[in-house]
């Protein structure tokens, strides 16, 4: 009986010791407790999170709502509202901080981040793609909208103007010798618009015998006609070689000499720096549809699956992403560093990938006709 006694009150076992170890591991661990819901940090990234969308929605919302199922866990959104340049930052320090449990948006996965924070299985391939305008319109029907009309109706309002006062110069010359610049102002300068007009076709305005000042005058008169036939040959044939441009572009080896669009501060931007290639300020969807119809650009660069949602939901047809997608990218949902999350994130986006969930949610958004 004593043995048995020093046996209970003595030291403990080492299946004691290890139970009490483990208890204090998963007490000091940072494990969340079932009465607290994950804090979700995330940001307007269309199509991933869509701006102005209360509760937030989105690509990446709606995976992220399956993945919390499947985990059998409760969340509350925290939105933060950044420029797309900046919001990943703010989704990285609002984890490493304790601010958020997780974020989840379009954030790129780097080595250098992954220093600071850990991320999941990567759950989307992005990169870099080219958007352009569609070029399958019948050939009349795209030669007539290729014609800039807006700079043909200035071009002939000038036209109109300089004939006009050509036309004064001619009456000014005539009115004295010539019976036909005799009659009343408005009949007479008919006449002179429509010597005018002679002048311009031909470079000839009546016989041989003619003074030195109106030898002048009609020589002057022929090349202001040239200078505006000319500017207006100019102004449609260049519209023309901007639309064979525009066709020509395939991928990243034919971005040189063109008319690019793009998002300042993004890693479409820094690309586009890197190699030298201007390109003209796009800071929203409908902005890069207005320069891309109205041929303010040739094409867009920016990341992959937002140039996919916009030609798929947005371009009316109209747009089309070209080219293999270049400078790849992963996006991956954040957890702090040594956080017990990554795993059954991990284990629900694997049994998300695997029963075909994946490719419903993909096609809901990126695929043109659902949502």
């Amino acid at each position: 009986m004593p043995r048995a006694k020093s046996h209970a009150t003595g030291r403990p076992s080492l299946a004691s010791a290890l139970a009490v170890i483990a208890i204090c591991a998963v007490v000091s661990s940072p494990v969340f407790a079932a009465d607290r819901p994950l804090r979700v940090a995330t940001g307007a990234m269309a199509p991933f999170v869509l701006p102005h969308t209360d509760p937030p929605a989105g690509f990446s919302i709606d995976l992220w709502r399956e993945v919390a199922s499947r985990m059998g866990v409760e969340y509350t959104w925290k939105v933060i509202s950044a420029p797309p340049e900046h919001l990943p930052a703010d989704l990285l320090q609002a984890v490493e901080r304790g601010d958020a449990d997780v974020a989840i948006a379009a954030i790129v996965m780097t080595g250098e981040r992954e220093k600071v924070v850990d991320f999941s299985f990567p759950y989307f391939d992005s990169g870099l793609q080219i958007m352009v305008r569609v070029g399958n319109e019948r050939p009349l029907l795209a030669a007539l909208r290729s014609v800039p009309w807006s700079s043909i109706a200035q071009l002939f309002g000038v036209a109109i103007l300089i004939v006009w006062l050509l036309a004064n110069v001619i009456w000014l010359i005539e009115r004295r010798r010539n019976a036909d610049f005799q009659k009343p102002y408005w009949r007479a300068i008919g006449e002179g618009l429509w010597g005018t007009m002679l002048i311009i076709a031909t470079g000839e305005h009546g016989g041989q015998n003619q003074g030195a000042i109106k030898r002048l005058a009609v020589v002057l008169m022929w090349l202001v006609g040239v200078v505006l036939i000319a500017q207006l040959t100019a102004t449609v044939t260049s519209s023309q070689t901007v639309d064979r441009l525009q066709s020509s572009i395939q991928g990243p080896k034919d971005l040189p000499g063109k008319s690019i669009g793009s998002v300042p501060g993004s890693a479409a931007a820094e690309y586009l720096s890197e190699f030298g290639l201007p390109f003209a300020a796009v800071r929203s969807a409908d902005e890069g549809f207005r320069m891309l119809m109205q041929r303010e650009v040739q094409c867009i660069v920016f990341d992959a699956p937002t140039l996919q949602y916009w030609a798929a939901k947005r371009g009316g047809g109209m747009l089309k992403v070209v080219g293999p997608l270049f400078r790849p990218e992963k996006y991956g949902i954040v957890v702090a560093e040594g956080s017990p999350l990554r795993k059954p994130i991990n284990k629900a986006l694997l049994s998300i990938y695997e029963d075909g969930t994946y490719e419903t949610i993909y096609a809901r958004w990126f695929s043109r006709g659902e949502k």
